[in-house]
């Protein structure tokens, strides 16, 4: 599950790990999104910045995360292709810097910052669709790879291999998001750390949710 994430990389960070990712370069970048501002509490209902494919070229964009009208934030990797809600949507990608878990009983959760010990940006598949003229988007979860089920029994499904993203918007295969190869996590390097509980109210955002000064 992510229904939390936190996104402070720069557009030019994200274009240069999207570059990584893809054969074609870096994506082209887009007005809304080259205004982006750090988010230390990236929630449903807010425009993030996705990639997808417009035209036949990768592009860096907005959209409202999570689709209408129940504000559907998360789609099951094995079972994208049954569930009515995502019928005629398109294959996209979300960037985030990190996402929040909570553990622990109702009334005492903490809430723990996963992301990559080097703190590069991570690339998580989406699903897209336009309704009303409007852009929303919908991250792709799978079960958790053992070294985090602690956290959770679900994660966010990340595109870590080699050719991962291209395929991905290409649309070349929708199965290969049921799983996801824990070799692959664990080269990533991810590490969780706890996160201040403010980060359970949207209205709290700043560094200090993570851990920074």
């Amino acid at each position: 599950m992510c229904g939390r994430y936190v996104l402070f990389s720069s557009m030019e960070q994200i274009a240069s790990t999207v570059a990584q990712h893809l054969p074609q370069g870096p994506c082209p970048q887009t007005v809304q999104t080259q205004e982006l501002q750090p988010n230390f509490n990236v929630a449903p209902t807010h425009v993030v910045p996705i990639i997808r494919l417009f035209q036949g070229v990768p592009t860096v964009g907005p959209a409202q995360w999570g689709y209408p009208p129940r504000t559907v934030f998360n789609a099951r990797g094995e079972t994208l292709k049954d569930k009515p809600l995502f019928a005629g949507s398109l294959p996209c990608a979300f960037v985030m810097d990190g996402w929040y878990e909570w553990t622990g009983e109702r009334g005492e959760k903490q809430p723990w910052f996963t992301h990559r010990a080097d703190e590069q940006p991570l690339i998580v598949a989406g699903l897209c669709t336009v309704r009303e003229g409007v852009l929303y988007a919908t991250i792709v979860t799978c079960a958790a790879v053992p070294e985090l089920e602690w956290l959770h029994h679900r994660m966010p499904r990340l595109l870590l291999g080699e050719g991962e993203l291209d395929a991905w918007l290409q649309g070349e295969d929708w199965s290969v998001l049921a799983t996801i190869d824990a070799e692959a996590v664990a080269h990533a390097g991810l590490t969780s750390r706890k996160a201040s509980r403010q980060v359970g109210s949207v209205r709290n955002n700043s560094p200090a949710l993570i851990g920074w000064e």
